[in-house]
């Protein structure tokens, strides 16, 4: 609820989250929107929050560890959540706008590939030396 008072007062979306870990009831790290300070629409308070942690804790994972945020997480957020590890999501108020209305879908087109596909090769030489 701080973090969410703290976007308010800045006349930021008020929404902010905070990672703990459950095991030792430890803060890790907390967070605020600051979508329109920074002019940044990935600046979301579950997202700058998992930033940090994965700062903090010098590791890409955050297996284990648990994230409250004040509103149900976006679909963007979602998917950083799944991608991060995060064990469990506790939120204070449902998301009664999912659909987003006011946001218009991109387009996506598939280009073929000429040539070698360098993401392949990355995670091929990864595997090996692992």
């Amino acid at each position: 609820m701080k973090q969410s008072h703290i976007a308010y007062n800045k006349g930021e979306i008020p929404i902010g989250a905070v990672i703990f870990d459950p095991a030792s009831n430890k803060l890790i790290s907390k967070a605020h929107n600051k979508e329109l300070s920074d002019n940044d629409p990935t600046a979301h308070a579950e997202i700058l929050c998992i930033r940090k942690a994965c700062k903090k804790l010098n590791q890409k994972r955050l297996d284990n560890l648990e994230l409250i945020t004040y509103l149900e997480p976006c679909s963007m957020c979602k998917e950083v959540i799944k991608s991060a590890r995060i064990k469990k999501v506790y939120f204070l108020l449902k998301n009664n706008n999912p659909k987003r209305k006011t946001i218009y879908k991109a387009k996506y087109k598939h280009i073929e590939l000429k040539g070698e596909n360098i993401i392949k090769k990355f995670f091929k030489v990864k595997r090996f030396n692992n």
